[in-house]
């Protein structure tokens, strides 16, 4: 019986405050952060809300279900005997339909699931339109989870509005095994079932297993029987439609049991009828009791150490020697053949899974030869996880969407044989030397149990013929026609191969010690346990190599995203530059003398610790370079590192490295040929424009670099083009091209062209900071503003705080107080400094 604790909703409820304060705390604080955009603190914020959410829905589903088992005790007290009473809709003789709840299920779950994964995959999609990294792709489609969820969430709704509140109406209270389980459901089809409908009625124990984190519901069958109606069987009536309901209990089975929450008997009934638009379906829990007028159980079970025995092995005795129906819908082809009864199981016959299998080995399939194309060095980790983990998916394909299976029983043999694309070995058996054929469970595939059909030889080894049997009738049926042909004892019992749950509350109602959860064996356990084991490591891994693989830099441009055909390029995961000291006190004449490769990076390290030869040296030496030296991790690394430099002169010799990598010297005629990759190439353009820009910045045909620079930065209607060739108007540095950048960020029609337009003018790029200087009045003027955007806004407030230094709040009105009072001596400090001394990261 139900007992009120008020522990439980004590537990839960301080489990749940620390979720909802610091949800509340965290959307609260993301939506207060004035330095980012609008549309980003709103989505963190939202994101956010779900802890929030979780930790109020925990705290009120205590509360709420404290005063549920009140009054449920109170009725349980007023019916000790009679536990069919002790639900309302059972108490008046009918079963309410699951769709309702089912719906509500799908909308919470729609609504969490698109508030993670909204944010995080638009976040993605913004930033890969600006960066075109294709990499983000992955978190992009992250949203493809919440809209898989919402659409089921809109066809169970249409389901319940559709065919109405359904409900059973018993024919009888309770329904008692041994007895006949009959009613009608009363459903609303607005259309003809042309096909019928399938029933099905099955007795599950659902065990919790573990707790917490480990815990996980299983589902053990332990009888089922099912029919399919004809449409003629149909009534009609002013209301709608009532489908009748009609099977026959065994006396030996078993009854309902919810005493043990973590290891409950139920009676299911499911219906499906194949009508236009979204299809019937729908699931009732029935009460199946032993009253005083039900038949005895005491014949079928001698005693309690034999019901013990037999629930841990197999389903009900009275399937023994039963003969099994042909299933309305089977996927076994069944035919004659000179060597007897050939039985044929197809390829990809269990269509669910192989579709799964199927698009999860494809997707790691794609994620592990990205990360061997695009980074030569991936993390080795990442890379042996993901590759083990596709290796055992691929197995997964060929055995459900490759494998057939063929079994024939006759002239005193059973042949089976499992094939891949026709390729297999048969395997045969004399029947003198088959011991029993038995169906028995399999795995378990959402809420539904595969079955597969096993022999026994009399030497006590076993052989599985044939797994993946979605039903289990068929499987019994397919036992019950191999033993009739071969002439063996009749069993079509379904064993239960999940014995290490120990055996169900007994069939006649009594309890005894052996009953409940325990492991009686730790083999299937500790493979399940293994299996999960994989793909939690895999999933991990994944999320490891994601994270290495994000750019380590600010902005929203990835280094190795110019779309230029750069060689050796890799992206993150770069392992830190170790030096050696004899390495650090060579001189500048010895680094001079080593290895192209390792010149390059030495003098790029020194670069960015400030050492103004090195700076110096790589851009004398960077055109006699190309095509002598590849990107590696180590250079990455450093290229991240100089590219936001506090020394300009460290930037320009990170800019003169980058075209260096990108195989383009310093002369006229490179300019003249990135101008004709821009015009020609699309793919190209990008990088050409980027290019063009450190190639003007080196003085290299500067005004018809930047003339042609400034074109496609205000004229072209690609966007993306407008985006990176006002990328390398960065590298100009003149106030020509500072003033261009200023009216691009205020006048684009892109955002994204706005934001690197924005970041040149704050921080990026080749400007000196009394060349930014000049910009601190316009950019209080557009905070100002009242009509102004709340994303420039938001940029604009950053960009003053890059380029003055001061960290003052988003108020226009502080801003403009503090241009007046020191506005003049910032101006002389950013004077005096040498002219190399910017803003950056070191």
């Amino acid at each position: 019986m139900t007992t009120p604790s008020k522990l439980g909703p004590a537990v839960l409820t301080a489990f749940g405050l620390p979720f909802l304060g610091m949800g509340l705390f965290a959307a609260f604080t993301f939506l207060g952060a004035a330095n980012q955009p609008l549309a980003e603190r709103i989505g963190a914020a939202v994101f956010a809300s779900v802890f929030a959410i979780i930790g109020a829905g925990l705290i009120f589903g205590s509360l709420y279900g404290y005063s549920r088992q009140k009054k449920q005790s109170e009725v349980e007290l007023a019916n000790p005997s009679s536990p069919w009473l002790w639900r309302k809709d059972w108490a008046a003789a009918r079963v309410e339909s699951k769709n309702k709840t089912s719906a509500i299920g799908w909308w919470v779950a729609a609504t969490l699931v698109n508030m993670l994964s909204l944010p995080v995959s638009l976040g993605a999609i913004s930033q890969g339109l600006t960066t075109q990294d294709p990499k983000l792709i992955v978190p992009a489609a992250f949203e493809a989870v919440g809209l898989i969820v919402l659409f089921a969430a809109v066809r169970a709704t249409i389901r319940f509005e559709r065919f109405g509140r359904t409900y059973l109406e018993m024919a009888s209270l309770p329904f008692s095994p041994g007895s006949r389980l009959a009613g009608s459901i009363h459903v609303q089809l607005d259309a003809d079932a042309a096909r019928g409908v399938d029933l099905s009625l099955s007795c599950i124990r659902r065990v919790v297993i573990g707790s917490g984190h480990d815990s996980s519901v299983q589902q053990v069958p332990l009888w089922e029987d099912s029919k399919s109606l004809s449409a003629a069987a149909l009534n009609r009536d002013p209301l709608g439609t009532l489908i009748p309901v009609e099977f026959a209990l065994p006396a030996d089975t078993f009854q309902t049991s919810h005493d043990n929450q973590r290891d409950q008997v139920l009676w299911m009934l499911k219906v499906k009828a194949d009508v236009p638009g979204v299809n019937y379906s729908d699931e009732f829990e029935l009460p199946v009791f032993r009253t005083s007028s039900s038949p005895s159980a005491a014949a079928t079970f001698a005693g309690r150490t034999q019901i013990a025995s037999f629930a841990q092995t197999t389903t009900t005795p009275s399937e023994v020697s039963a003969e099994v129906s042909e299933p309305p819908h089977h996927r076994v082809f069944v035919t004659e053949s000179p060597d007897g009864l050939q039985f044929h199981f197809s390829a990809g016959r269990n269509v669910e899974r192989t579709v799964l299998v199927v698009s999860l080995a494809a997707a790691i399939s794609a994620l592990f030869f990205e990360m061997f194309r695009v980074q030569p060095e991936p993390p080795k980790f990442a890379f042996a996880v993901v590759g083990l983990l596709d290796f055992f998916l691929i197995l997964a394909v060929i055995r459900s969407a490759l494998s057939a299976t063929r079994i024939v029983a006759g002239n005193g043999v059973i042949s089976w044989r499992r094939s891949v694309l026709g390729i297999g070995k048969t395997h045969e058996m004399q029947i003198s030397d088959v011991d029993s054929i038995l169906a028995s469970t399999s795995i378990q595939q959402g809420s539904s149990t595969l079955y597969s059909v096993t022999l026994k030889s009399k030497s006590g080894k076993k052989y599985t013929l044939v797994d993946d049997i979605e039903s289990r009738q068929e499987a019994r049926w397919v036992v019950w026609q191999i033993e009739t042909r071969a002439g063996l004892s009749l069993n079509t019992q379904v064993e239960i191969n999940n014995s290490i749950y120990g055996p169900p509350p007994p069939p006649d109602g009594s309890s005894f010690s052996a009953g409940g959860v325990r492991a009686t064996g730790s083999a299937s356990k500790n493979w399940s346990q293994a299996v999960g084991a994989i793909f939690f490591v895999g999933w991990l891994g994944f999320i490891g190599y994601m994270m290495l693989r994000m750019p380590r830099m600010r902005g929203t441009r990835s280094a190795g995203s110019v779309g230029s055909t750069r060689t050796g390029s890799v992206t993150g995961g770069a392992r830190p530059f170790v030096r050696t000291t004899a390495m650090k006190q060579a001189s500048l004449a010895e680094v001079l003398t080593w290895p192209q490769q390792q010149q390059a990076e030495e003098l790029m390290a020194r670069a960015v610790e400030h050492d103004s030869a090195a700076a110096q040296a790589i851009s004398e030496r960077a055109t006699t370079w190309v095509g002598h030296i590849q990107s590696n991790s180590n250079l990455q690394q450093l290229e991240n590192r100089g590219r936001y430099s506090s020394d300009l002169r460290v930037r320009r010799a990170d800019a003169d490295l980058e075209l260096t990598l990108y195989g383009w010297s310093k002369t006229p005629n490179s300019v003249d040929l990135l101008m004709g990759l821009a015009k020609s190439d699309v793919a190209s353009r990008p990088g050409a424009l980027y290019c063009l820009g450190i190639l003007a910045g080196d003085g290299v045909a500067p005004e018809r670099a930047h003339q042609f620079l400034l074109d496609y930065a205000r004229n072209n209607s690609d966007p993306t083009a407008r985006q990176w060739a006002t990328d390398g108007m960065s590298f100009v540095g003149t106030d020509e091209a500072l003033d261009e950048l200023f009216q691009i960020f205020t006048q684009d029609p892109s955002f994204a062209v706005r934001d690197r337009a924005g970041c040149s003018i704050s921080d990026c790029g080749i400007f000196e900071r009394k060349q930014r200087f000049r910009f601190v009045p316009s950019l209080i003027d557009l905070v100002s503003d009242p009509h102004a955007n709340p994303q420039m806004r938001n940029w604009s407030f950053m960009a003053l705080r890059e380029i003055t230094d001061e960290n003052l709040p988003a108020d226009a009105v502080a801003w403009r107080n503090w241009y007046k009072d020191k506005g003049d001596a910032k101006r002389a400090q950013f004077t005096a400094l040498d002219w190399w001394q910017v803003h950056g990261d070191n």
